[in-house]
């Protein structure tokens, strides 16, 4: 089994499409065996999710990932576990020992951050919803 670790500096990627490298842990008998590191090709729609196919990762582990590259994965058959955030060797030994899960709400956060980052105006469409009486 190979996992997909995207990352950031030395720590998880919170946007799959941001990611500077990715991380490809080889795993056999439970046991991480290799650790190989790529750097990213440049981000152009449907690149990354293609070029991570093509590194024969069947786990990929990110921060957020968005739509095509969820749609793309889901296709070829990858799993993949969003809303994990910080440290890559954490993560996947979570992984490995069956803890590891998708945080669907921290993933859907970051992707409205990032949208937001990447918009000059944006307006929120997130609707607030307050408890108190």
């Amino acid at each position: 089994m190979k996992i997909a670790v995207m990352m950031v500096g030395n720590q998880i990627s919170p946007h799959f499409g941001g990611s500077e490298k990715v991380c490809i842990y080889t795993i056999e008998n439970g046991n991480v065996v290799a650790k190989e590191y790529f750097d990213m090709p440049e981000h152009r729609a449907g690149l990354f999710a293609k070029f991570i196919k093509e590194k024969g990762a069947d786990v990929v582990i990110a921060g957020s990932i968005g739509e095509r590259a969820r749609y793309i994965f889901d296709t070829l058959g990858i799993k993949y576990f969003i809303g994990v955030l910080g440290d890559p060797d954490e993560a996947v030994e979570k992984l490995l020992k069956g803890q590891l899960k998708s945080n669907e709400a921290l993933a859907n956060e970051i992707h409205e951050r990032e949208e937001g980052l990447n918009r000059h105006t944006h307006r929120h469409s997130h609707q607030h919803h307050h408890n108190g009486k």
